[in-house]
C-alpha cells in the first residue's frame, strides 16, 4: 500500500427512488449511477419506508402516485421519523397544476418536478439539495460557520488534489476562567468575537477572486475551537491580523472594574485563588509545503501539539511548524537565536526551553506572559 497516496474519494451519495412505473425508475437509476450516485428502488410506500429506515439514504425521489398510498402521505410519515426528517425529498408527478405542487411542499418535500423528467434538472436539484442539507446540518448554531463534516471534507478535497495549503487551528486562552466569572452567555459572545475576527482577517482581506476560487475556508470545530484553511504564504500575516483584531476587541467583553485592572479574579482547576489575564487567542499553523500529509488526522495531530505550545504562553500568540521530513525538501529549521525566549525569569508558565523547541522546528509570534495556565 502506498503510504503517500492521497485520501480515497468520498463515498457516493445514496438515492432511494420510490416509483411503481415500469420504465422510469430503471431509466433514472441508470442515469444517476452514471452521475456518481448509488441508487436503490422501492415500488410501494411500505417497502420504501422500510428500506429508508433500515439504510437511510442521502436523498429520496418520491412519486406522488403509489399502489398502496400517495406520495404526500408517505412524505409526511417520513418527516415524522427521527431518521428521515432531514433527508432531502424530491417529489415527482404527472400533474402540473399549482395545487399539487403546494400539497407536496406542505407535506415536507424539498423540491417538486413534473413528468416527463428533465434528467439534467433532476441531477442539479439533487446535488443542490444534498449540499444544502450538509451545510444546514453541519453549520454551528452559534456562529453559522461550517462544522466538522465540512472541515473534514475540505481537507480531504485539498489532500486528494495535492494542493499546497496551510491550516490554522484556533483556541482561546483563559476561556474557562472567563466563563466561570461571567457565565455562558458572555462566553458565547467571546466565541462569536473569535469567529468574527477570523472571518474579517481571512475573508475580509482576501481578494474577491481568491474567495470565489475557494482558496479560503473557515470552520467551527465546536466550543472555542476553529479551523482556517488558506494559502500557506498568507497564514502568518492572517494570524497576526487575527491576534490584532481579537486583542483590540476582547477588553469590551469585561466589566469596567475588570477592564480597568486588566485581569479577573478566579480559581485554578485545583481551586486555588488566581489572577487571570484577558482571553487570548492561540493559533497553530500547519502547512503541507514542507511535509506530506495523507489524512486530515495527521494535520490535526500536529496542530494539537503546536496549539498546546501556543496556549502555554497565556496570551495571544501563533506558532508555526517549520519542521521537515527527510526528503521533503523543506526549509532549514530556524536557529534558537531567532526565536524569542519562551521562559523568562519569574514566569510560572510551564514551557519547554526555546532552544529545544527550535530543534523541534517550532517558531512562534508574541512573547509569553506570566499567568496561570488555564483553558
Amino acid at each position: 500500500m502506498d503510504e503517500t497516496a492521497p485520501p480515497p474519494p468520498p463515498p457516493r451519495p445514496r438515492i432511494l427512488i420510490v416509483d411503481d412505473e415500469a420504465n422510469l425508475p430503471i431509466f433514472l437509476k441508470d442515469f444517476l449511477e452514471e452521475c456518481g450516485f448509488d441508487v436503490s428502488m422501492a415500488m410501494t410506500g411500505k417497502s420504501a419506508l422500510r428500506l429508508a429506515l433500515e439504510n437511510p439514504p442521502d436523498a429520496i425521489i418520491l412519486d406522488v402516485d403509489l399502489p398502496d398510498t400517495d406520495g404526500y402521505t408517505l412524505c409526511r410519515a417520513m418527516r415524522r421519523t427521527s431518521t428521515l426528517r432531514t433527508v432531502p425529498i424530491v417529489m415527482l408527478t404527472a400533474l402540473s397544476d399549482k395545487r399539487n405542487e403546494i400539497a407536496g411542499l406542505r407535506a415536507g418535500a424539498d423540491d417538486y418536478l413534473t413528468k416527463p423528467i428533465d434528467t439534467e434538472r433532476l441531477q442539479a436539484r439533487l446535488e443542490n439539495a444534498l449540499s444544502r442539507n450538509i451545510r444546514e446540518l453541519d453549520a454551528n448554531p452559534l456562529t453559522h460557520l461550517p462544522g466538522n463534516t465540512s472541515i473534514l471534507q475540505e481537507m480531504e478535497r485539498r489532500l486528494r488534489k495535492q494542493e499546497a495549503f496551510a491550516v490554522i487551528y484556533s483556541d482561546l486562552n483563559n476561556f474557562k476562567a472567563f466563563n466561570d466569572r461571567y457565565g455562558f452567555l458572555r462566553g458565547d459572545q467571546a466565541i462569536k468575537l473569535a469567529a468574527q475576527c477570523l472571518v474579517l482577517s481571512v475573508e475580509g482581506r482576501a481578494a474577491q477572486s481568491a474567495v470565489l476560487s475557494g482558496l479560503w475556508f473557515i470552520g467551527h470545530v465546536g466550543g472555542d475551537d476553529f479551523v482556517v484553511i488558506l494559502p500557506a504564504a498568507q497564514a502568518e500575516d492572517a494570524s497576526r491580523e487575527i491576534i490584532q483584531r481579537f486583542d483590540a476587541a476582547v477588553p469590551n467583553l469585561y466589566d469596567p472594574e475588570d477592564r480597568a485592572r486588566g485581569f479577573i479574579l478566579g480559581k485554578t482547576r485545583q481551586g486555588e485563588p488566581a489572577q487571570f489575564p484577558f482571553i487570548g487567542i492561540a493559533l497553530a499553523i500547519v502547512s503541507n509545503g514542507d511535509r506530506r500529509f495523507t489524512h486530515p488526522g495527521e494535520i490535526s495531530s500536529m496542530a494539537s501539539e503546536l496549539k498546546s505550545y501556543a496556549k502555554s504562553f497565556g496570551k495571544s500568540a501563533f506558532v508555526t511548524d517549520r519542521r521537515r521530513l527527510a526528503g521533503d525538501g523543506g526549509p532549514l529549521d530556524p536557529p534558537a537565536s531567532e526565536l524569542p525566549a519562551a521562559s523568562q525569569k519569574g514566569s510560572d508558565v510551564p514551557t519547554l526551553p526555546p532552544d529545544l523547541f527550535s530543534e523541534l522546528g517550532f517558531s512562534y509570534d508574541n512573547p509569553p506572559s506570566a499567568a496561570p495556565k488555564e483553558k
